[in-house]
């Protein structure tokens, strides 16, 4: 009598062995679709933020263009500190979106260091003038209330230099 691996009575001994491994398998390509879908989120989460980073960007463009500070109607400054009033909106705005895709994991670490520490010394107001430095600590004012609490918990918890 030849018998053979692939006979039925040999296949029935190890079906149980087969619908096993075949639930692992579904298992484990279940939770590999369930982590894309996740990373799918995170991705388009970030990309939806940079998108609204991108158009905010362009109205304080045109903004500085027409010689208007955004969010401060009533200003008397001159084109330099106009320019730099509607830079600080602009800077703050791309500084959360950067925090967002690091919190995401979007973001590699060296990156992400070599971002907050641009944002470091920026909110510590370091060798600003005193005009600049109270346009900076009012932009910081009136912008962190439209940012992310995180964001806006993590840069305050930078010094800053007293502008008074």
């Amino acid at each position: 009598m030849n018998k053979s691996i692939f006979s039925m009575n040999t296949l029935s001994k190890y079906s149980e062995l087969f619908q096993i491994v075949g639930v692992i398998g579904l298992i484990a390509s279940l939770i590999f679709v369930g982590l894309e879908l996740r990373q799918s989120q995170r991705i388009a989460l970030a990309e939806q933020h940079v998108e609204r980073t991108k158009v905010f960007t362009e109205v304080i463009n045109t903004a500085t263009n027409n010689g208007i500070a955004y969010f401060y109607r009533d200003h008397d400054y001159d084109k330099y500190e106009l320019f730099i009033h509607n830079f600080w909106h602009m800077f703050w705005n791309v500084s959360e979106t950067d925090y967002l895709k690091y919190r995401l994991g979007l973001m590699d670490e060296g990156i992400w260091q070599a971002r907050y520490a641009i944002m470091k010394r920026n909110k510590s107001r370091e060798n600003y003038t005193s005009r600049v430095c109270d346009l900076a600590e009012r932009v910081w004012q009136g912008k962190s209330t439209q940012l992310d609490s995180e964001f806006v918990k993590l840069i305050n918890a930078i010094p800053s230099k007293d502008c008074t």
